[in-house]
């Protein structure tokens, strides 16, 4: 039976917040800002190496978001951009349109979860 991975995880905000002290008291929502502004083309250019068919690039940006993602506690995105990691680069690309609509429907469930966390606007 699959376990059900949380789409928001805010103990991976609390672990990061030992980075903010009075000089920098908003860093994680600015940083927060960055990953929700690069996601988006990052999403695209998914799309894109898969149609071309790039096994390994896609596996790079795959893994590059996960990495991001799970800092954020982001934690379904994740999942699924590892997922997506070790099929491209373990089995080619049979399968992995579905895996990357998976993490572009994880992505759009916990983006709002994040700004909500973090205080952040439109």
């Amino acid at each position: 039976m699959e376990q059900q991975v949380l789409a928001m995880d805010v103990r991976q905000l609390e672990k990061l917040s030992v980075l903010q002290d009075a000089d920098s008291p908003t860093l994680v929502a600015d940083m927060a800002r960055g990953y929700l502004e690069r996601t988006p083309q990052r999403l695209v250019r998914m799309r894109e190496l898969l149609a071309t068919g790039n096994a390994s690039q896609l596996a790079h940006e795959a893994h590059g978001l996960a990495t991001s993602s799970g800092m954020f506690g982001m934690m379904r995105v994740r999942q699924h951009c590892k997922a997506l990691e070790n099929l491209a680069r373990e089995s080619g690309l049979q399968g992995a349109g579905e895996l990357l609509a998976q993490v572009e429907q994880a992505y759009a469930e916990a983006r709002p979860l994040l700004m909500a966390q973090l205080g952040i606007q439109e």
